[in-house]
């Protein structure tokens, strides 16, 4: 089993355990208020029962749906969406309560209730159980919604330190400093001045990625100012192999980005598409804004290789990113378009 699955089931069951202790916990504290009362009997633990446990199976499908189809809209979305489970916890475990109690009286095992008495035991047992549930299910809701957002933000804190990490490994890396050094030497004595040029564009390179930022977004002009540095590093080494074509809308450049995106792309771009190709070819970059923001990186698809439909380590990186910094506003994906692949970026736009 991989450390990803492990983790997984980890936390799943981990939320399974929190669940029943703390339900588990309202029950015996019910009880024991209930308890009591000198008038009190052994079947009013068995309606607890029911009740507590009607609330308990409910909240848990609510986690469900919430999980799958509501973590990634709007907070307002997200409480509006807690606010209505917790009325349809109320009302589902209220329901089973009543039944429970006419079903119980009537094969007998407590009291009989009469039919005049049965608006009373609706209204006095529906009307008293239902408004504590209800408190009880929106302190579930709040401290659930608390709990999520917690975790969302150290998981966003927790993958953009990892994708800091993954672009300066991939930059530090001895290989890609050893041939960069060296394409710099050679050029000191032929093309002094490329030369100097080239050292300062890995000296920017470096510093950038190196740089503590508390902020996971910044100008895109910063991320074209960095790309282009490592582009023209790329071309040191693999000279007439590699050809560039960069094409930005002017209104773009203020706009925000994740940090070190463009640089993945088009690290993963010339990694599969120029270095394995004989012939080299063109990446291109393409950035335009309408609605939204749209970046396309573009590589040459290598004959008789099978690209799969799927994203690479970098870029399903990133599209963790995405669903997290922009609440499943922004989206990554690869596809293969005449002959070129063609990765994908779509973000809100957002002004500095």
């Amino acid at each position: 089993m991989t450390l990803h699955y492990q983790y997984f089931f980890s936390q799943r069951y981990a939320f399974i355990a929190c669940h029943i202790m703390s339900w588990l916990f309202t029950y015996l504290m019910m009880t024991f208020i209930v308890m009591q009362n000198p008038y009190a009997s052994w079947i009013e633990t068995v309606y607890g029962a029911i009740f507590i446990f009607s609330g308990a199976l409910v909240t848990y499908l609510i986690r469900c749906l919430y999980k799958k189809h509501i973590q990634h809209r709007s907070n307002l979305f997200q409480f509006m969406f807690l606010c209505v489970g917790s009325c349809l916890t109320t009302l589902f475990a209220t329901t089973i309560l009543l039944l429970g109690v006419f079903f119980i009286a009537h094969i007998g095992i407590s009291r009989p209730i009469p039919a005049s008495q049965f608006g009373f035991v609706i209204e006095t047992v529906g009307l008293s159980n239902g408004i504590n549930m209800l408190g009880l299910a929106m302190l579930w809701s709040l401290g659930y919604l608390a709990l999520s957002k917690i975790k969302s933000l150290s998981e966003a804190h927790s993958l953009l330190t990892v994708s800091q990490l993954q672009a300066l490994n991939s930059q530090l890396n001895p290989h890609f400093l050893f041939n960069a050094i060296n394409d710099i030497r050679a050029l000191i004595l032929a093309q002094p001045t490329q030369a100097r040029e080239s050292l300062a564009e890995l000296a920017d390179m470096l510093r950038y990625s190196l740089q503590t930022n508390q902020d996971d977004k910044v100008a895109l002009g910063e991320e074209l100012e960095n790309a282009q540095h490592y582009l023209n590093l790329c071309k040191i080494g693999l000279a007439e192999r590699l050809q560039t074509d960069i094409d930005v809308a002017a209104e773009a450049v203020t706009l925000k980005v994740p940090k070190m995106v463009l640089q993945l792309c088009l690290e993963n771009a010339i990694k599969h598409g120029i270095a394995k190709n004989r012939a080299g070819g063109l990446v291109s970059l393409k950035v335009r804004c309408d609605e939204k923001l749209f970046i396309e990186v573009m590589n040459p698809l290598i004959e008789n290789a099978k690209p799969s439909g799927g994203l690479g380590l970098a870029t399903k990186n990133i599209e963790k990113r995405l669903a997290l910094l922009y609440k499943g506003e922004g989206s990554i994906k690869r596809v293969v378009r005449e002959q070129r692949v063609v990765t994908c970026i779509e973000l809100p736009k957002e002004a500095i």
